[in-house]
């Protein structure tokens, strides 16, 4: 009798271990399940909001979206042109004020030249200051 008490709880413990193998694949199983159902709703939602999309595209017509392009374009090229004459405009104010700044460094030379005729070593570091 003792060996059929132990046999039957060998046999219990076997079952045991292997409702327990097969407990942790059915979680593994519903792990995977559960992963590929969140995969599933978020291609369903992404399908969804492309056919939202493409809807409101159609409603459109062709011609509607092509004359939005071009104004688009119209707008980009009158965009670069200002950008062309304001780039043309702030060179043409930089020579002026280098201009400006070269006649007002001339005439401080001149000015500080006739007031300093007796110091030299002032009227060489004007002229290396001016070239």
């Amino acid at each position: 009798m003792s060996c059929t008490i132990e046999k039957a709880l060998a046999d219990a413990k076997a079952l045991v271990e292997r409702l327990r193998d097969h407990d942790d694949a059915a979680e593994s199983l519903i792990e995977q399940t559960t992963a590929l159902n969140k995969r599933v709703e978020a291609m369903k939602q992404y399908q969804e909001e492309i056919q939202e999309l493409n809807e409101v595209a159609r409603h459109r017509p062709r011609s509607t979206l092509v004359m939005g392009i071009q104004q688009e374009n119209r707008q980009i090229r009158e965009l670069q042109q200002e950008n062309k004459e304001l780039r043309t405009s702030l060179e043409e104010h930089q020579s002026a004020l280098e201009l400006i700044m070269s006649k007002y460094r001339e005439q401080m030379f001149r000015l500080l030249m006739a007031s300093k005729k007796d110091d030299p070593g002032i009227i060489t570091k004007l002229k290396e200051q001016h070239s």
